[in-house]
């Protein structure tokens, strides 16, 4: 009770702060929370041995999850998404957990959180905590403007279905076609953060939980594969102090929760296969399915859970993994099956050269990017950009020893794991067409980090050295120091090997008097375990309630940065148009076009409603219907044409007939009609319309005229009377709209 007082106040104070006012809004967030986790609680004491404090609190945060998106996806479906239907639907599932019988074996003892323990876990849980502190602070200040993909699809499509009550297809030209067709529930977890706030409070940061449950999931497997809880805590530090994981972690993609549910999952399927009992093997196809319904990247790593279903030998009993993954995963493929063709639309779907299902787009045109290389020497470059350069040259000697050792404890289950980072890397380098993109391999990141809980001995002063090492590469990677490390790197790889620190220089000294005050309450503050949870959120929420609240005052005229990050390369004339909208616009429907950033649009707290308007007489389609219409030759735009078909920043040979080599067709681009297009903006009610630059990606293939703007800037600004220029800087120029009369007329 007292954690749960300790996260409500943060909760108020932080969200007050952002202009979350409604005491109502709060209420409601806390008892759909507390529904949630009592009903995981339920179902895994009823149906599971206790076998550790760590393990219970994995298996009720992938349960609390599973009811998030099945929710989720129940009310989607029905177009329910509202309050009223979380809560009446929360409540049913709190009740059927009740009835639910207890379950008759022994618990297993339980192993105690290592409270007032070694001095190396008190310095570890004070750099820790100060880090977690600096985190929550930035992100509630900075968030979600520290990601690009949060603003492209990650946050938008949560806030359209929110406001539509269903989930829907939303179409995104301006950028890759597959991520309207993309299985969603990290989204729909974010959409169960966004309804009681109607905004984004707490969904801009929504991937903070997924960091923490990727640590304890990682003690848990250092502990389970034989490490002693003093080394097991290295493995959950570094990947904290990972610069990737970091970054997700203050944002609101859904790269980390796709790894850490991998992790999840290769942790539970071990337990399976040792147990080999039937409720195991039905968590793990929860937990298996959650990790497929994520994104389209899960499938990749599929052949690593498929030897691991057969680690020992085969059994029966592992099919009932199918109900989880059938619940979880196939209702995105099975989707995109009937409705565009192809369960991984629009990609087609083949196999040893025969094509099962047609997309958009086959995989030779998804090789077709700028993005794609065959040159192995970038694979260390790539690596050392997933760990994050400081941590990987601490890591490059550190897995050697680890894995070697764990290589030694045999080939079940420490050995397994070992080889899994290895085994990854051919599927991520082979099986990715966007294989220089690091974030792809984030799920072997987390594995890889295992060796740091298998480097010590029996020797007391080898692993005391080897101690203090460990904390200093700690303390180095948060300094760390502004300097590259040197190599030849394409054009998209610049800044990959910077060697600076996590924690901004003039912050340096504040991160360390915290970090010495955390570990010395740590050490001395109270010794029984059950006060660890709620004396470690003070420590984190305390410190990160200050900092996010002076950050508007202490750094003035901008916000203090806490943090070291990597810049989203947005620019400057974008924000300023946003925040001119943020000012001046509310309850209107925004056409955005020319760049898709459409998140920011919506407005504090969602107030507007955002769309992208076809330029064409078909209001309502999106890419699967042009593309079908386009393959039966129901849609053959005259030239000359508005757009033409690409790859990524690469052309394509010019030839007649639907583009299975362009890995973007652009179909909805070729053709525009002027009437058409302001007739669907009266369809749709839009108020403004707010006109982008083209970005690099589109300004080869598209009309555009000397700015840099498409083609619907030419046609607002030849209608004066209808759309009044109200904003206006080089990027961005918006309208305010007023075309009389109704559709059709």
């Amino acid at each position: 009770m007292t954690a749960i007082a300790v996260f409500c106040t943060t909760n108020v104070l932080l969200g007050w702060f952002a202009g979350y006012h409604s005491i109502r809004s709060y209420l409601t967030f806390w008892l759909l929370s507390a529904f949630a986790l009592i009903t995981a609680r339920n179902i895994v004491v009823r149906m599971w041995p206790r076998e550790s404090s760590g393990d219970t609190v994995l298996r009720i945060a992938i349960a609390s999850l599973a009811i998030v998106v099945f929710c989720g996806l129940l009310l989607g479906g029905f177009g329910q998404i509202t309050v009223a239907g979380y809560l009446v639907a929360q409540t049913t599932l709190l009740v059927g957990s009740m009835l639910l019988p207890p379950h008759q074996a022994a618990s297993v003892s339980a192993e105690q959180p290592p409270v007032g323990s070694p001095a190396g876990h008190t310095l570890v849980a004070g750099l820790g905590g100060a880090l977690l502190a600096f985190a929550v602070a930035f992100a509630a200040t900075h968030a979600p403007l520290t990601l690009y993909d949060s603003l492209s699809y990650h946050l938008f499509f949560p806030a359209r279905w929110l406001q539509d009550h269903a989930l829907s297809i939303i179409p995104t030209p301006f950028s890759d076609p597959a991520q309207a067709y993309a299985p969603a529930n990290g989204e729909l977890f974010f959409l169960w953060l966004m309804v009681p706030f109607h905004g984004d409070l707490l969904a801009r940061i929504g991937q903070l939980p997924f960091a923490l449950l990727a640590a304890t999931t990682l003690y848990l497997l250092a502990r389970r594969l034989g490490a002693t809880r003093e080394a097991a805590v290295y493995p959950p530090a570094f990947l904290l102090l990972s610069r990737p994981i970091l970054e997700q972690a203050i944002g609101a993609n859904v790269d980390l929760i796709c790894a850490a549910l991998f992790t999840t999952s290769l942790y539970l399927g071990i337990v399976a296969v040792d147990r080999n009992q039937r409720r195991d093997w039905i968590f793990w196809g929860v937990s298996l399915g959650l990790y497929w319904g994520t994104k389209y990247v899960a499938l990749a790593y599929t052949p690593i859970f498929l030897l691991l279903a057969v680690a020992k030998r085969p059994r029966w009993r592992a099919l009932w993994a199918l109900p989880g993954i059938l619940a979880f995963a196939a209702p995105w493929y099975a989707r995109n099956w009937l409705v565009a063709g192809s369960p991984i639309y629009p990609a087609s779907l083949g196999f040893a050269g025969v094509t099962l299902a047609r997309g958009a787009f086959d995989r030779q045109a998804m090789l077709n990017t700028v993005f794609h290389t065959n040159d192995i020497r970038l694979f260390p470059v790539i690596a050392a950009h997933a760990l994050g350069p400081t941590l990987f040259l601490l890591w490059l000697p550190i897995a050697i020893v680890g894995g070697i050792a764990m290589w030694r404890r045999g080939w079940w289950p420490a050995g397994f794991v070992a080889l899994v980072p290895l085994l990854m890397v051919p599927l991520y380098w082979f099986g990715f067409p966007v294989n220089v993109d690091s974030r792809f391999l984030m799920p072997a990141v987390l594995p890889a980090l295992l060796p740091f809980a298998f480097v010590f001995r029996r020797q007391q002063s080898w692993n005391t050295v080897l101690h203090a090492g460990l904390i200093a590469g700690m303390v180095w990677i948060v300094v760390g120091r502004q300097v590259d490390i040197p190599a030849r790197v394409p054009w998209f790889m610049q800044g990959w090997l910077s060697l600076s620190g996590l924690v901004q220089a003039p912050f340096v000294s504040f991160f360390v008097a915290l970090a010495v005050a955390i570990a010395a309450a740590w050490r001395y503050g109270p010794s029984r375990s059950r006060w660890a949870m709620p004396f470690a959120a003070c420590l984190i929420a305390v410190p990160a309630t200050v900092m996010a609240v002076g950050s508007e005052r202490w750094c003035l005229p901008e916000r203090c940065e806490y943090l070291d990050t990597t810049s989203p390369y947005i620019r400057l004339n974008l924000i300023y148009g946003w925040r001119w909208l943020d000012a001046h616009v509310a309850g209107s429907t925004i056409a955005y076009t020319g760049i898709n950033l459409p998140y920011p649009l919506t407005g504090p707290q969602l107030t507007n409603r955002v769309v992208y308007v076809n330029i064409d007489g078909r209001p309502r389609w999106r890419l699967h219907d042009y593309d079908r219409a386009y393959r039966a030759g129901r849609f053959s735009p005259a030239p000359p044409l508005l757009a033409v078909s690409s790859g990524e920043l690469m052309p394509i040979a010019r030839r007649p007939g639907p583009r299975d080599d362009a890995l973007r067709p652009r179909y909805e681009r070729m053709q525009g009609i002027r009437g058409a297009w302001t007739d669907n903006l009266r369809q749709l009610d839009v108020g403004f319309l707010f006109v982008a630059a083209l970005s690099a990606y589109e300004v080869d293939y598209v009309w555009h005229d000397e700015r840099g703007f498409p083609i619907e800037e030419a046609w607002a600004s030849g209608e004066p009377q209808s759309f009044r220029l109200v904003y206006d800087n080089p990027m961005v120029r918006i309208y305010a709209i007023d075309l009389g009369g109704k559709a059709g007329a």
